[in-house]
């Protein structure tokens, strides 16, 4: 282990090179003897933007297992069918439909359609129904701006969705639509149209009846896969998912409230510490929510310990920086190439706030758990910078 005082000596000079008026918090642990190398209000709550989700998917994968899959069914009572969401946000169109690379290939409407279309009897018209009752309460957490939606943050959170509520599919960056479960349905009504079924008047919004007949049922991705694209392109959609899974499992309301309760109690489960914990949200978007820098790195060293193989996901999610993810075009200056590769963390980017939350391996081969949590009037440029300057000194330490 390098001295306390070279580690901290390392980090302070790379700090001082933030922005004039940053607040910073963090702590930088060896995951092998536990051993705190450097610590600085660790245990003082600061607003954790996108950091947030590594305790979303340390719940999820550990109250749901890594084979955890949504499911979006479809069943039929008299001559109406009822599309049912099940909460999967990366359910598109098609196969041929804008995806996230380097994941599976999500589930596609269009197969749903067409198995709906195979299981309904020829010639008879049907009329089609949403029930999106899976998940219920506000659309909006507190804390977040109502421009999220318009600026293409986040959808609406819906039980049903298609192509992340995208209006234009592929745009990644484009605007969300305000009716994701709308969407969803009338590119239903065309698919079936276009496998043979008259679908006849206007959508309608009610649960399935319990006596409704199975039709067809599509599957997501496993949960393993669907942990690493939302901490690798940080998808909030996917993150708000989990949150509510989690609540479901739990037999809470899945709403952003019962979303987050699910998701504390599940940390204090595997011993992470929540008392200075307050979230609104399980995607990190609000700028209420609040977590100190002590509880990222318990979460980070409870998955790359290799105690409870069901947090390992989380370490194959990290965007590895300088190549993946909402990492890969950063640490490409001077005072941060030496973290290039061998730092993987979870970034965190509101207005006024930057966070960086991971691992890094020094030269000697040591790993090292960090969390860095800035808030100030810097820009967020400048910010990312110096955080990735201080764990670039941690790589370059040994």
């Amino acid at each position: 282990m390098p001295g306390a005082a070279a580690g901290s000596a390392a980090i302070a000079a790379a700090a001082a090179a933030l922005p004039k008026g940053e607040q910073l918090a963090g702590s930088v642990v060896d995951m092998t003897g536990g051993t705190t190398l450097w610590s600085h209000d660790a245990g003082t709550p600061m607003a954790p933007a996108s950091t947030a989700k590594l305790l979303t998917a340390a719940a999820a994968l550990q109250a749901l297992g890594p084979d955890f899959r949504f499911t979006t069914v479809t069943k039929q009572l008299g001559t109406t069918v009822y599309l049912v969401g099940g909460g999967d946000p990366t359910l598109v169109r098609s196969t041929k439909s804008p995806v996230v690379p380097g994941y599976p290939q999500p589930a596609t409407l269009a197969e749903l359609a067409a198995s709906t279309a195979s299981a309904l009897t020829p010639g008879v018209p049907v009329e089609l129904s949403i029930d999106t009752t899976a998940w219920s309460g506000p659309t909006l957490a507190k804390g977040w701006s109502s421009s999220y939606v318009t600026e293409g943050d986040v959808t609406p959170p819906s039980a049903l969705e298609l192509d992340g509520g995208r209006l234009h599919p592929a745009n990644f960056d484009s605007a969300r639509a305000t009716d994701p479960a709308g969407q969803a349905a009338s590119a239903f009504v065309s698919l079936l149209r276009a496998d043979g079924i008259a679908v006849r008047g206007g959508v309608k919004r009610q649960a399935a009846p319990d006596t409704a007949t199975p039709l067809a049922s599509l599957e997501s991705p496993p949960l393993s896969a669907l942990v690493q694209r939302m901490l690798t392109v940080s998808d909030n959609d996917l993150a708000e998912a989990l949150g509510r899974a989690v609540a479901r499992h739990e037999g809470r309301a899945a709403d952003f409230t019962g979303a987050v309760g699910a998701v504390v109690r599940q940390l204090a489960g595997l011993g992470i510490p929540t008392s200075s914990v307050t979230l609104h949200d399980t995607s990190g978007l609000s700028h209420d929510d609040r977590i100190d820098a002590a509880t990222l790195v318990a979460v980070l060293r409870a998955a790359a310990s290799g105690a409870n193989p069901r947090l390992a996901p989380i370490v194959d999610g990290l965007p590895v920086a300088g190549f993946t993810g909402t990492l890969a075009k950063r640490y490409r200056g001077h005072d941060s190439k030496l973290g290039g590769g061998v730092v993987r963390a979870k970034t965190g980017t509101l207005v006024g706030v930057d966070a960086l939350a991971g691992l890094v391996v020094d030269r000697a081969g040591r790993l090292f758990a960090f969390a860095l949590l800035a808030s100030g009037p810097g820009t967020g440029n400048a910010v990312e910078a110096g955080l990735d300057h201080i764990t670039s000194s941690l790589a370059a330490l040994g």
